[in-house]
């Protein structure tokens, strides 16, 4: 019971637990920062499955519909927001969700590769080298000193140059800025114009697009009540916007798209 109580301190800290579950005051603060992390829990609970839908859909061998290189950088940022996160000491209610879809996309990725034979192609390897030696530069600080000096050098010449860091702890922010503004709406972008191309979204799961986009939703609240970081709020606004555009097309393409060919049959 007594490491429950810590627990609990620890998300909300210790004021508001005594006023909450022991004096039973309800002051809007607390009472706010208690649902901002229980929606955030929640997320981080539910991401632990969310893709599973997507998973056993394809597990027939069946993979239409399903754009790789989306999965592909849906990971790169999975990869990046979660080190980030933690380097910067963010509470894991605000991102943790982002490990467990990064482990879902790994197998979707799998999977997909083993369906399509490319798991041993030069590209597949090639692939995974560099988003290794990548994580692995980063994550452990790998020529950061070596590479101070160069972005010092060209801070003192005034250029209009953006002096970035390219590995270590240091590099995380500009990463970020790029993989959650760039890289993942282009990730969705490509999912969005296979379905429009195709006139139809294939294995594409209901369930994980639609958790995905109440997800991004919950998740641009909490990091909003918490951890106001301005890249993770430009990321979930647009994680948003896209999520609920894929979701429309499955349900345009499957339902409504589909019952209007039945009815011309008929007629």
């Amino acid at each position: 019971m007594e490491q429950i109580r810590d627990y609990a301190e620890t998300l909300i800290t210790k004021k508001c637990y005594v006023d909450l579950f022991e004096s039973f005051i309800f002051e809007k603060e607390c009472v706010e920062i208690l649902m901002s992390k229980g929606l955030g829990l929640a997320i981080v609970v539910g991401s632990a499955i969310m893709k599973l839908p997507q998973i056993i859909a394809i597990l027939p061998g069946d993979t239409t519909g399903l754009s790789l290189p989306t999965f592909v950088m849906e990971s790169i940022t999975f990869s990046v927001i979660v080190m980030y996160n933690y380097l910067q000491g963010y509470p894991v209610s605000t991102w943790g969700e982002n490990f467990f879809l990064l482990l879902q996309n790994y197998i979707i990725i799998l999977l997909i590769l083993i369906y399509r034979k490319q798991l041993f192609s030069l590209w597949t390897i090639s692939g995974l080298l560099l988003y290794g030696t990548g994580i692995w530069m980063i994550s452990t600080g790998f020529l950061e000193e070596e590479l101070k000096p160069l972005e010092l050098q060209i801070r003192s010449q005034s250029t209009v140059i953006s002096a970035v860091v390219l590995a270590g702890p240091g590099a995380l922010e500009s990463i970020l800025a790029l993989c959650t503004n760039v890289m993942a709406p282009i990730s969705r972008v490509l999912q969005i114009y296979k379905n429009w191309s195709e006139g139809s979204t294939g294995q594409l799961s209901l369930p994980t697009t639609f958790l995905a986009a109440a997800g991004s939703v919950v998740r641009g609240l909490t990091i909003l009540k918490e951890v106001p970081d301005p890249i993770l709020l430009r990321a979930v606004a647009l994680s948003v916007l896209l999520n609920n555009i894929v979701l429309a097309q499955i349900i345009f393409y499957r339902f409504i798209s589909t019952g209007k060919v039945e009815k011309d049959k008929k007629d």
